[in-house]
């Protein structure tokens, strides 16, 4: 049985109502511009990995498995520490708090990577750029989830993901033009100098980032709450020109807490934090068991390594495509029901890659597939943020995205070492066995969430 607030208390108590009632606006936009920075920041590592580490092996003369070790290996495995400790901190200490340090830590250690020829160095310098953004994206779907409204929740985090899923097919041009003569065996350390300085600009950018209002009222600073959800208020008044805004919805008074790690398996948040685990280790598997080899598995079906990065790019620009059809998408398909589909059809197509010789096929498959792809990452992102309660959504989310980064290490290398050299028929049906498990998780025990309050989305 529920009840209402007393109304006396609705102007501190309903942070929840008061960002639901908002209209979409200037603010908005200005805010996932801002979250979008970041998110591009990262992503040119986690896509361009598999080009980085194709020019690695080929420049430093490294072998393939040396070369995994060092550059996507050494780079998960910081994001997995970053991702603990960042979802920890920012329900702690705030939102905002993961963006003084997060773009700054992973562009100085990229720049410095590109002065290495040291394999130990270079691992060393990619696992401390992983801690840097380790917690980026589980701070970005955090955040996003709180303020924007719930019809426009996925919508919002789609965007953020559209703009930083061009940095695919810009890292992978970039790989591609720095492979020729001009550049040379320097190709690969003018990439990192590149992602580093971009990082760095990143950081400026976003330092005025804004306080969650959600946040501070979980944590019991009513006044500040009140303070941030009024200026917001009367920017987006001031933007839309309205003399007022909608009425309130009563929201249930959210009572403070302290934080502890462990409450991501308090008994009314286990279920989901289980079912998140489950899914977060595998998916990674099915995601970048692709993303980060397919330059390799192109190299291996004969390709020379230029036209390889040419043809990377072009499958990769498929992300950006399917970025923007599911824009329009996310938020009228259920969002477990959209994860669930679109696994399943990057694991048919997938198999198809593997087993067709035609190349040109084969980068048709590709685009489709990262196009798919895509559209299965920003269903998951949007999901695993907005189905924790506020009081733990970024530690849950850090925590879960975590084991994502190291379980990307650990089945990366699984499929190079052991699984690749069967042939990519074998690595395809390997992935599929992630597909599976991954969907029957998320169809059996994921809740509903699409189009609803993130304060009413239960199990």
């Amino acid at each position: 049985m529920s009840t209402e607030p007393n109304p006396s208390t609705t102007t501190i108590n309903s942070i929840s109502g008061r960002l639901e009632r908002l209209p979409f606006s200037i603010f908005h936009k200005r805010f996932i511009a801002m979250i979008a920075t970041g998110e591009f920041i990262e992503t040119l590592m986690l896509l361009g990995n598999g080009v980085v580490l194709v020019l690695i092996a080929s420049t430093l003369h490294f072998s393939t498995t040396m070369a995994t070790k060092v550059v996507p290996d050494a780079f998960f495995v910081g994001e997995f520490v970053g991702a603990i400790g960042s979802g920890y901190i920012a329900d702690k200490y705030g939102r905002k708090k993961i963006f003084f340090y997060d773009l700054l830590i992973f562009g100085l250690a990229m720049i410095a990577a590109g002065f290495s020829s040291s394999p130990y160095l270079i691992g060393s310098l990619f696992f401390l750029s992983g801690i840097g953004v380790g917690g980026e994206f589980a701070a970005g779907d955090t955040y996003t989830a709180e303020m924007m409204p719930a019809q426009k929740r996925g919508r919002g985090i789609a965007v953020i993901y559209t703009i930083a899923v061009l940095a695919g097919p810009i890292i992978a041009g970039l790989g591609y033009l720095l492979s020729h003569h001009i550049a040379g065996s320097d190709s690969w350390r003018i990439l990192l100098w590149i992602m580093g300085g971009a990082a760095l600009i990143g950081w400026i950018i976003r330092l005025k980032v804004p306080e969650s209002p959600r946040w501070l009222e979980s944590h019991g600073h009513q006044a500040e709450a009140d303070a941030a959800m009024t200026a917001i208020e009367n920017e987006v008044m001031k933007h839309e020109k309205l003399a007022s805004l909608p009425p309130v919805k009563p929201m249930l008074p959210v009572k403070p807490h302290k934080i502890r790690y462990r409450d991501i398996f308090a008994p009314d948040v286990k279920r989901k934090t289980i079912m998140m685990l489950v899914f977060e280790f595998f998916q990674s598997g099915i995601f970048y068991g692709f993303t980060t080899l397919a330059p390799t598995f192109l190299y291996l079906k004969g390709v020379t390594l230029v036209t390889t990065l040419l043809f990377t790019m072009v499958i990769y620009s498929g992300f950006f495509v399917g970025s923007l059809f599911s824009i329009y998408i996310i938020d009228k398909v259920e969002r477990k029901w959209g994860i669930v589909a679109t696994a399943i059809i990057a694991g048919v197509l997938g198999v198809l890659f593997a087993v067709i010789t035609n190349i040109a096929v084969v980068v048709i498959l590709g685009f489709v597939i990262c196009f798919d792809l895509w559209n299965f990452s920003n269903f998951f992102h949007a999901y695993q943020a907005e189905i924790f309660p506020t009081k733990v959504r970024s530690t849950a989310a850090g925590a879960v995205y975590g084991v994502s980064r190291i379980s990307t290490a650990i089945l990366v290398l699984f499929i190079t070492d052991l699984i690749l050299p069967h042939g990519l028929a074998v690595t395809f049906i390997v992935i599929w066995i992630f597909v599976l498990i991954v969907v029957i998780d998320i169809a059996v025990f994921g809740p509903r969430a699409s189009r609803i309050a993130v304060e009413d989305i239960v199990q």
